[in-house]
């Protein structure tokens, strides 16, 4: 069966992620790719251009240059891989909060094969499998066994820590192989090697998401998980699996990190499991699952990029930077349930009629 025919027997719970967003009103004077842009991207690709011109007056000289752009594609690239794992765990209807954890695991774990006498490769491939590890136990002690994602993947993250600090005995490893650098702070092409892995990530998740079964099961569930169920969907079996691909996602990003710095430990990737959330919320995930895509996630990455390095080039505490950065989040979901509101009154007041 196709995945248009699926579609149709699932009914509005898998309605593709284009139909699932608020859309310009057609008509002759918006071309047709503007009418197709959800109203969210445009707000944020917005206030991207104000910040980016805010900044760049402010700071010619440190803000607007090439050297920033480019420590800002590392920075961005990183956190890119990890929203877009963190997109699949909150569109099937979840959370995972154990994706910093899970980078800094994978940190130690990469590290450790290296100097044991492992091929870069290799290392990088075993880190990475044991990301995916992490992210399949979270999803079988969710959807099989019936765990709260929060409960399961705060339990994981504190596991993961632990397990990380054991391994390195709770000390920073460095002194990698140059051949390391390629995965987080050397360039490919004159472009930073992070944006170009974080460039195939996209286009892999992209793929899932619009061009596989799977991808529409994951939204479906999201969306309506019973009523998923009720069509015939194994949805344990998807849950799983946008689950895996999180702890994929976030093994990435930890081996992509730990080149970039050039230093392997448990607390790595602390942090992450905050930004991922608020990058891939401001660009429009839903939080309940069901809605989401991958560009407003990229444009979200690039909004908090370019608002966290414009506050370190302005000197702005660190710890006021984390306000910032939460006052941001919670304005992101406001906006978002203002907008579905407003969409539900109006469906309202088109479906049930006046009464003269």
């Amino acid at each position: 069966m196709s995945a248009n025919a699926e579609s149709a027997r699932l009914g509005t719970a898998t309605d593709s992620p284009q139909a699932m967003h608020p859309r310009f009103p057609s008509g002759p004077a918006l071309p047709a790719i503007v009418r197709h842009v959800p109203a969210a991207e445009i707000q944020i690709f917005i206030a991207i251009i104000i910040l980016a011109s805010i900044f760049s007056y402010a700071f010619p000289d440190s803000f607007a240059t090439t050297g920033t752009l480019l420590n800002m594609a590392r920075v961005a690239g990183i956190m890119l891989v990890v929203s877009i794992g963190q997109s699949f765990a909150l569109i099937v209807g979840g959370f995972d909060i154990s994706v910093g954890a899970t980078m800094g695991l994978v940190s130690v774990i990469c590290a450790l094969l290296m100097k044991r006498g492992f091929d870069v490769n290799e290392a990088v491939g075993l880190g990475v499998l044991a990301g995916s590890t992490v992210g399949l136990v979270n999803g079988i002690g969710i959807s099989i066994l019936g765990v709260t994602p929060f409960v399961m993947t705060l339990g994981i993250l504190t596991s993961a820590r632990g397990l990380a600090d054991q391994l390195a005995n709770g000390r920073v490893i460095t002194g990698f192989p140059r051949d390391f650098a390629l995965y987080g702070r050397a360039s490919w092409w004159g472009m930073p090697s992070a944006a170009c892995i974080a460039a195939v990530a996209l286009v892999i998740a992209w793929f899932i998401l619009q061009r596989t079964r799977a991808g529409l099961y994951i939204f479906s569930i999201g969306g309506s998980r019973e009523t998923t169920r009720v069509a015939g969907v194994f949805v344990e079996r998807y849950e799983v699996l946008a689950y895996t691909l999180c702890g994929t996602m976030a093994g990435v990003g930890g081996i992509m990190l730990t080149s970039r710095v050039a230093v392997a430990q448990g607390s790595l990737g602390q942090g992450y499991e905050l930004l991922s959330v608020a990058t891939a919320v401001i660009g429009g995930v839903l939080i309940g699952g069901g809605v989401g895509r991958l560009t407003g996630v990229v444009l979200g990455v690039v909004l908090v990029t370019v608002l966290n390095t414009g506050l370190d080039i302005a000197g702005v505490n660190p710890f006021l930077q984390q306000i910032v950065t939460g006052l941001v989040l919670i304005s992101a979901v406001l906006l978002s349930k203002a907008r579905a509101v407003s969409i539900r009154t109006l469906v309202r007041q088109i479906a049930v009629p006046r009464r003269g």
